[in-house]
């Protein structure tokens, strides 16, 4: 019989944080019954905590999800775990003999039809909203030679590159979530302010302009967002973030670009930003740094408030 290892000692702020992430993404998997990437982050967040048995409900639900979106290589790998701590479970003996036979059928098509099939499905960028980081993504240029460690440099590209918000501006048109004329008058307004930014101040963001004109209320603005790209929202104004993990970060792209990172979960960082077309910005935060993405948007107001509390 196999020996759990015991659940490594937590500091209370710790198991906070655990149990904040844990309720938190209960409510995105509940909401996106897909989202193999926040499965494996609340799979992990139950077993730092200890509680195997929802830990193994989790890997369930991930090995099932798999198996349904033909990412038969991860299928196979998460009810192998399960089976590991229940070995006698007859479903998942069942399952995994299914996997077996779907792989094994993959690799005779593969040899009679000499078609190379990828057969290391993690390594997709999954179409669930989220795009996340994976090495295929990570490594995507800047417009030019790669980002280096160098911040100077960094601020320097970011700059001159595309901030992504005349797409959202575009993209608010087109689906008639604000009319033209406010947002044409916004987004020349929050160029000047941009271009006229200290480096030690936030961003001026698209969105918030738009709503302090009235001309939209801003939960039906990020609503209408959230309908058509579907990314994950996070309220971060209910979320206790480390300013250690917003840090992790640049302030050329917190700052300059209002990404913010709130939580890392075992090799996956969430962060937030306020613009989901700012795919310059995306591109830079996964060339720096070793972690898979989970993007969220947030209200640009709870981003620069979270900002201004962590650089004060």
């Amino acid at each position: 019989m196999i020996e759990t290892p015991a659940a490594p000692q937590l500091s209370p702020e710790e198991e906070e944080q655990l149990h904040q992430t844990i309720e938190m993404f209960e409510v995105i998997t509940q909401a996106n019954p897909q989202d193999t990437q926040s499965m494996e982050i609340l799979k992990e967040a139950y077993a730092k905590l200890g509680k195997e048995t929802e830990s193994l409900t989790v890997c369930r639900r991930l090995a099932d999800t798999y198996m349904a979106l033909a990412q038969y290589a991860s299928a196979l790998i998460e009810y192998e775990s399960i089976l590991q701590k229940q070995p006698d479970n007859a479903e998942v003996i069942a399952a995994l003999g299914e996997v077996e036979q779907r792989l094994q059928q993959l690799q005779t098509d593969a040899q009679s039809g000499g078609e190379n099939i990828n057969l290391d499905f993690r390594s997709a960028v999954l179409d669930t909203g989220n795009l996340i980081a994976t090495k295929q993504t990570q490594s995507v240029q800047l417009r030019g030679p790669a980002i280096s460690g160098d911040h100077k440099v960094l601020a320097e590209k970011l700059a001159a590159a595309d901030d992504g918000q005349k797409t959202l501006m575009k993209f608010l048109v087109q689906h008639r979530l604000v009319s033209e004329d406010i947002a044409m008058q916004a987004l020349h307004l929050v160029r000047r302010r941009n271009a006229e930014r200290a480096a030690v101040n936030p961003a001026a963001s698209l969105i918030d302009e738009i709503v302090t004109r009235g001309a939209v209320d801003q939960e039906q603005l990020l609503s209408g967002i959230l309908d058509r790209v579907k990314f994950g929202y996070i309220p971060l104004d209910c979320y206790d973030v480390d300013r250690q993990v917003v840090k992790m970060l640049p302030e050329s792209i917190t700052l300059g670009r209002l990404f913010v990172p709130f939580d890392v979960v075992s090799r996956t960082m969430m962060v937030a930003l306020a613009n989901p077309f700012d795919s310059v910005g995306k591109d830079a935060v996964q060339q720096l740094v070793d972690y898979h993405i989970q993007w969220h948007l947030a209200s640009p107001a709870s981003i620069i408030k979270l900002l201004q509390s962590s650089y004060r």
